[in-house]
C-alpha cells in the first residue's frame, strides 16, 4: 500500500489506520504533524454541526430557507435537507464570486452572497455542487446559537477533541506556526509558486464552513472518526445524515458510497484526499501543498483505487 501511495506523487503526509490505529502514519515532505488547508472535506464538519441542530430539536430538514433567509431566491421551496446534499437549484450569478472583495464580516458576506444568489427550479431536487449550500447553512448555525461560525466549530471540535494541528486559516501567524501549518505552493510555467497568504485567507473567509480550516491528518481522523464512530451525533442522526442516495450518493459532506465514505478537497495550493469505512474505523488520509494543474482528478481516481484494495484486505 505505501508503494501504491507513493506512486501517486503526493509531496505531504499519509495517514492509513486500521480500527482507529495508525498502521502508516509518514510524510514525502513537511512531516507527519504538519497542517494543510483542508478545503471542501470540512464541509461534512459542518453538516454534522448542522444535524446536532436538528437533534436538539432547534431545527428540521424539512424547514425552508425562507425562515432563515426569506430574501434568498428560490427561499421558499429550498429545504436544509436541499442544502446538506446539494440539490437546492441554487448557485451564484454567472460572473460573480462569493464575499465581498474586502473580507468586513461573516454577516457581509452572506448578505452579498444572497444579492447574487439566483435559483433555477428545474434543477431543484437535481445535484448540483456548489459551496453557496454551506454558506447558508453556516449562517442557519449562528441564526440558532448566537455566535460566529468559528466560535461554534472550536466549541464543537477544537477543544472537546483536544486538536492541536487545527486551526483557521485566516487566525495569526503565532497560532498558524503552533499548529505547523504549511503555505501551498501552484505549479506554473513548470515551477511551484507559493500562493499568496492575502488571496488564499480571503478565500478562506467567502468558504467560511466549506474551506477554511487547517489541519494535521491525525486531527482531521480524529474529527471523522467522532462524527462517525463517536458520540456527537445519534445512529438515528447518522443514518438520515450520510443516506447516500443515488446517483451522486453525496450527503452531508461526503461520498457516501456502498463501501466506503470519501471527501476531496483542493484549492489555494493544497489537495486533501479522506476516505473512511462507514464506521470510520479504517481510513486514509493524504494531504499535499504542491498543486498541479489537472492533477487532482487523477489522483483522486487512484486514490478510490487504493482504498478499494484496502477494504479487500
Amino acid at each position: 500500500m505505501r508503494r501504491a501511495i507513493n506512486r501517486l506523487g503526493i509531496k505531504g503526509s499519509v495517514l492509513v489506520t486500521s480500527n482507529m490505529k495508525p498502521v502508516l502514519n509518514y510524510a514525502t515532505n513537511n512531516s507527519i504533524d504538519t497542517s494543510y488547508l483542508i478545503n471542501s472535506v470540512q464541509k461534512s464538519m459542518t453538516a454534522a454541526m448542522v444535524m446536532r441542530e436538528v437533534q436538539k430539536g432547534k431545527l428540521s430538514l424539512k424547514d425552508k430557507l425562507s425562515k432563515y433567509y426569506p430574501n434568498v431566491a428560490g427561499a421558499q421551496k429550498v429545504r436544509i435537507s436541499n442544502l446538506l446534499d446539494m440539490t437546492s437549484g441554487l448557485d451564484l450569478e454567472k460572473g460573480q464570486e462569493l464575499g465581498t472583495k474586502k473580507f468586513i464580516s461573516d454577516k457581509a458576506n452572506i448578505d452579498h452572497d444572497q444579492k447574487y444568489t439566483v435559483f433555477d427550479a428545474k434543477k431543484l431536487g437535481k445535484w448540483h455542487y456548489t459551496s453557496v449550500n454551506y454558506i447558508y447553512l453556516c449562517g442557519i448555525l449562528s441564526q440558532l446559537e448566537h455566535k460566529t461560525y468559528e466560535q461554534l466549530f472550536r466549541e464543537t471540535y477544537i477543544e472537546p477533541l483536544h486538536l492541536k494541528r487545527t486551526e483557521f486559516l485566516w487566525s495569526n501567524m503565532s497560532k498558524l506556526r503552533a499548529v505547523n501549518w504549511v503555505p501551498g505552493y501552484e505549479m506554473k510555467e513548470d515551477q511551484y509558486v507559493k500562493v499568496k497568504r492575502k488571496t488564499a485567507v480571503k478565500d478562506a473567509h467567502n468558504e467560511l464552513g466549506a474551506g477554511s480550516i487547517v489541519m494535521s491528518n491525525s486531527d482531521l481522523a480524529k474529527t471523522i472518526e467522532y462524527i462517525l464512530h463517536g458520540n456527537m451525533l445519534t445512529k438515528h442522526s447518522k443514518q438520515i445524515l450520510f443516506k447516500g442516495k443515488a446517483p451522486t450518493f453525496y450527503n452531508g459532506g461526503l461520498y457516501n458510497l456502498k463501501k466506503y465514505k470519501s471527501a476531496n478537497g483542493a484549492g489555494e495550493g493544497y489537495y486533501t484526499f479522506m476516505r473512511s469505512t462507514r464506521d470510520g474505523k479504517n481510513m486514509i488520509i493524504i494531504q499535499d501543498n504542491h498543486t498541479v494543474p489537472g492533477e487532482f482528478g487523477k489522483i483522486k481516481k487512484k486514490v478510490n483505487r487504493i482504498m478499494s484494495i484496502m477494504m479487500e484486505l
